[in-house]
């Protein structure tokens, strides 16, 4: 299984991978124009049988980014497929210099075991204003948010010079 860019022929797999979480309420629902809009963002974990995982690393700005739509299928879960696309996410993260990386979730474990530190959502002002204020389970969310801080190099990078711009996605 390797770890590799998300594809565009990979979109459908990552759709109906999303959606099946999204069935059970884990994850927030995405539509394909959705991921196609956002595919640089995207990892996948895939073999010749296709994408067995996905994860998407949506960069709010150079220095702030959010793991999001972690999802393995389910026939995989457990065999740290979801460890492996979240630290390849966090590799990408570093090599971008953003300094800290977010997550909201409902398996804190998971993300603390990967480094992640518990921090709130109303922290997190950048998430709450592109995407918490649209949800429909804002008021009764029960998601908890971690942050991993990746580097004080990279934090200090960006305030040091505010016109960087992002190493392209490799």
């Amino acid at each position: 299984m390797r770890v590799r860019r998300a594809r565009p022929a990979d979109i459908p797999e990552i759709r109906a991978l999303i959606a099946h979480y999204a069935g059970e309420g884990i994850l927030l629902p995405r539509d394909e124009h959705d991921i196609r809009r956002h595919l640089d963002f995207f990892l996948v974990a895939a073999d010749r049988s296709g994408v067995a995982g996905c994860v998407s690393l949506e960069v709010y700005h150079p220095a702030l980014a959010e793991i999001r739509s972690l999802a393995v299928t389910p026939a995989k879960v457990g065999r740290g497929l979801g460890a492996r696309l979240v630290k390849t996410a966090l590799e990408r993260a570093e090599r971008r210099r953003i300094a800290r990386v977010f997550a909201l979730t409902s398996s804190p474990d998971f993300f603390v075991r990967l480094g992640f530190e518990p921090s709130t959502r109303h922290s997190l002002h950048e998430k709450i204003d592109r995407d918490c204020i649209h949800c429909s389970k804002a008021r009764t969310c029960q998601l908890t948010a971690l942050v991993a801080n990746l580097s004080a190099a990279n934090a200090a990078f960006h305030i040091l010079d505010e016109s960087v711009e992002p190493v392209p996605v490799e």
